[in-house]
């Protein structure tokens, strides 16, 4: 049996070895090295600034920012999953840290980034990664936001050149630690008055900010080739300088002359002993977690459709951060993520490999110890400046429009998410944003879920599955899916319905269902059983089905219920009804009293049947009749063929040789209704049958290729076969059946000749020498005979065919298994026992 392919990402390893030990041989590659060097070098410039900026903005010193851009930035790009991705500090980290400062120290954010990047090791391994996949767009946009505002206004500060904040370089045990931002609104409040009524504001360090601002903006619109925010730095830098202006700078919070790239063992939190401290703690690096995780998938999702080269890994990409954060406090260092900008910078410049990232980190070293004097000079108004840019930027303006066009539902999830991110925290704001988003989807699946009656000639259903119906019966088409968001809309729309004596179920276009939803169907069943009428259920899909059946629903509502075929639904419901309550309109079955036929005048069955429907009359008929045989004993038209015959009634009837193969699946299809819900998309199977109209098999849709020949006489189809078996196929079933013409052709010798002459032109001699010929070479003589035969000839053709011999009783509608056939294949002897009876 073929299997459908399996997803590529199921078939990789969490941490893979091999794959890193290939991404560093590359970077040796002669013909990349050049543009590594140069698209490293670039990133560096841009770093620096935003280095120094985020660490002051996380309430750390300066130097701090830079020893997390040089070690991170190397494991990250060693042992991640991104090549493109650059590792440092970032504006999501930054509104998180200053809170874990002020309330632990030091201290607190070095326990952050242990139990941090503990977890995106561990998420790593379990292969969480695709995580990021489950985010809403208007969630990760309202993120965003938050996050831009935040930045913009934990800056203002310094951007104002207010008094310098105290740096929280050592444990704070005195202060209880809590998991949220400050009042906000209380905090905003207190700047205001601080700036405008108490005019603590320095306008001077305003003028700076402004002026790295407008430069910031202008100079990319001019020359790519140095970033602007570091033109920017520069030139205010001097000029406060040669203006000599008073305002608060880098060396005010510390000096950049002793970064220290010793490892060391961290000083994690002292004087913290109860429960509650270490709640919030834990739940801080809960909260950093989530964010690094998500920024870095974010940005190498984003750098796979920058760079079209190669597809990142999201589980080694998480353990390439989670251990690059579980290193930084053994630098003193804080934690890092993959960012987004300096990223695209790095492939924008031309980046091919990893050395990249790892020439940026040694960049970033070279500058700041040599120009680490001169840094220490740089206004933190300047820094506040590329700060007050960068959460602007990372604010979605075009997303915002975009989505509040589309769809002002999902306008005001991102509304939420912003709002809670901001006055909350940032955790709060993505789940809140989950929340809002799962409860519009189920409400949305709802209203998809639609139960709706099928008319005449209605182009939903197939024309080959139509067939009249009685009045008293009804089909509704469900498509959608039935869940507990869509339950008590479909409980109403199938109870409305009245004068019923069956319902059928069109179920093909139901896509999920769950537990509420069986329950909805067993309560439906319930209610419309009480009241005599007949529920129906119709060509269940697969996931539906399994579940139902695991959960026995399909068996209090009957098996005899549920069919793999509407047709045949159809037919059955017909069937019953003429045999119970329409007894006036089955008289229409009978030629002589035709006529005489009662029922209601706008029946469909009812004209159907007036208007001598032959076909529809007959198949009728057909199953009236064997019905009334097998219910009165008389069913006797099986008793030459049965004791050569294997039933296959249940799936312990099914040889163990024949289990777990597309021939288990045909029996248990056609003989007990059943639908195989792990079907793949191609064919697994052929099926060579009969022309005869009188049969038709109940498959699934796509599961085999089916050739007919007279007879199942398969002499003149070898290249058909060939065909589908270049598909991989390995099991052919080898249908006859019982009743065939093709067993005594001569039988309809008169009337064949009679048709070619009579309407197609022959002459007699032409007719019977075409008849004579044929005739003799298709002949079948015993059909269960000619099976084996036929079988045996396919096999020795085709060596690497299993062909089953069966023969398909058209009393009954079931295929059966030969006897001798299973018997050869299981090594029994024809003395055994005759286990396979039917009872």
């Amino acid at each position: 049996m073929t299997s459908a392919p399996l997803n590529k990402n199921n078939k990789l390893k969490a941490f893979d070895l091999q794959f890193l030990l290939k991404e560093w041989a590359a970077m040796f590659n002669p013909a990349t090295v050049g543009r590594d060097f140069l698209a490293g070098i670039t990133v560096a410039m841009v770093a620096l600034p935003l280095n120094l900026a985020l660490a002051v903005a996380s309430g750390v010193e300066p130097a701090l920012g830079i020893v997390s851009g040089i070690v991170a930035g190397i494991i990250a790009a060693l042992f991640g999953g991104q090549r493109y991705a650059i590792t440092g500090p970032a504006a999501a980290m930054a509104v998180v840290l200053i809170e874990v400062a002020h309330n632990f120290g030091m201290g607190g954010i070095f326990f952050v980034g242990l139990v941090s990047g503990a977890l995106q090791m561990i998420a790593g391994l379990l292969k969480l990664g695709r995580i990021i996949s489950f985010l809403p767009m208007p969630v990760i946009v309202g993120f965003a936001n938050a996050i831009g505002i935040l930045i913009i206004f934990n800056t203002v500060d310094d951007f104002f050149g207010l008094a310098t904040r105290p740096l929280h370089l050592h444990n704070a045990p005195n202060v209880v630690g809590s998991p949220f931002i400050p009042e906000f609104i209380k905090d905003v409040n207190e700047l205001i008055q601080r700036i405008f009524m108490h005019h603590e504001g320095n306008f001077q360090a305003v003028v700076i900010g402004l002026i790295v601002i407008a430069l910031a903006v202008i100079v990319p619109r001019f020359t790519k080739v140095i970033p602007g925010s570091l033109i920017a730095i520069v030139v205010a830098s001097v000029a406060a300088s040669l203006l000599h202006f008073d305002i608060p700078r880098v060396i005010d919070l510390a000096p950049l002359t002793d970064i220290n790239l010793m490892p060391h063992w961290p000083s994690l939190p002292t004087g913290i002993s109860t429960f509650q401290q270490y709640q919030a703690l834990t739940l801080y690096a809960i909260t950093v977690f989530m964010l690094g995780s998500i920024e870095s998938l974010l940005s190498a999702t984003v750098a796979d459709g920058m760079s079209l080269r190669s597809k990142h890994r999201p589980d080694q990409e998480l353990i390439g951060q989670g251990l690059a954060n579980f290193v930084m406090p053994f630098f003193g260092a804080i934690p890092v993520t993959g960012v987004i900008a300096r990223t695209a910078v790095n492939i924008t410049s031309g980046a091919r490999t990893r050395l990249a990232a790892i020439i940026h980190s040694v960049v970033l070293l070279l500058l700041v110890i040599t120009f680490a004097k001169l840094a220490e000079q740089i206004p933190l108004a300047a820094l506040a400046g590329v700060l007050v840019l960068t959460g602007f930027r990372l604010i979605e303006w075009d997303e915002i429009r975009e989505i509040w066009r589309g769809s002002r539902t999902e306008g005001w999830v991102v509304v939420a998410t912003t709002v809670a991110s901001v006055c909350v925290d940032l955790t709060a704001g993505i789940l809140t944003g989950l929340l809002l988003t799962c409860v519009l989807t189920v409400q949305k699946m709802s209203s998809l879920s639609l139960v709706s009656e099928v008319g005449e000639d209605d182009d939903r259903i197939e024309a080959t599955q139509q067939i009249p119906g009685c009045k008293f019966a009804r089909t509704y088409l469900v498509d959608g899916p039935l869940f507990f968001g869509a339950a008590e809309r479909f409980t109403e729309n199938i109870l409305l319905t009245q004068d019923l004596r069956a319902l059928i179920l069109h179920m093909r276009s139901l896509n999920m269902m769950d537990i509420t939803g069986v329950e909805t169907l067993l309560a439906i069943h319930s209610q419309l059983k009480r009241n005599n009428v007949r529920l129906v259920i119709a060509e269940l899909p697969g996931q539906p089905l399994e579940l139902m059946r695991k959960s026995g629903a399909l068996e209090k509502i009957g098996t005899e219920n549920c069919f793999s075929d509407y047709k045949e639904a159809q037919l059955d419901v017909n069937e019953k009804l003429l045999t119970t309550v329409c007894q006036g309109c089955s008289a229409g079955l009978n030629p002589e009293v035709k006529g005489k036929i009662a029922g209601p005048r706008d029946c469909k069955l009812r004209s159907a049947l007036l208007m001598d429907n032959s076909k529809l009359t007959k198949t009728l008929k057909a199953r009236m009749d064997r019905t009334q045989k097998i219910r009165t004993g008389t069913f006797t038209a099986l008793s030459p063929d049965i004791v050569r015959l294997v039933r296959v009634s249940k799936p312990e009837d099914i040889p163990q040789f024949l289990r777990d193969t597309p021939i288990e699946a045909l029996l248990k299809c056609q003989n007990m209704g059943e639908v195989d819900a792990n079907q793949t998309e191609d064919p697994d199977l052929v099926i060579g049958m009969c022309i005869d109209y009188r049969k038709s098999l109940s498959l699934p849709q796509n599961c085999a290729y089916v050739i007919r020949r007279t007879g199942a006489n398969m002499a003149g189809s070898e290249f058909s076969l060939a065909l589908a078996l270049s598909t991989g196929i390995e099991y052919m079933a080898l249908i006859a059946h019982n009743h065939c013409v093709m067993s005594d052709p001569h039988v309809k010798r008169g009337a064949f000749v009679s048709a070619l002459t009579g309407k197609h032109g022959w002459s007699n001699d032409q007719a019977l020498s075409f008849f004579d010929e044929h005739a003799s070479s298709r002949e079948i003589d015993d059909a269960i005979d000619f099976s084996i035969k036929e079988s045996r000839r396919l096999s020795n053709l085709f060596r690497g065919l299993k062909v089953v011999p069966m023969l398909f009783m058209l009393e009954d509608n079931l295929v059966y298994l030969v006897k001798d056939w299973v018997r050869e294949k299981e090594g029994k002897d024809e003395s055994d026992e005759d286990s396979y009876l039917d009872d």
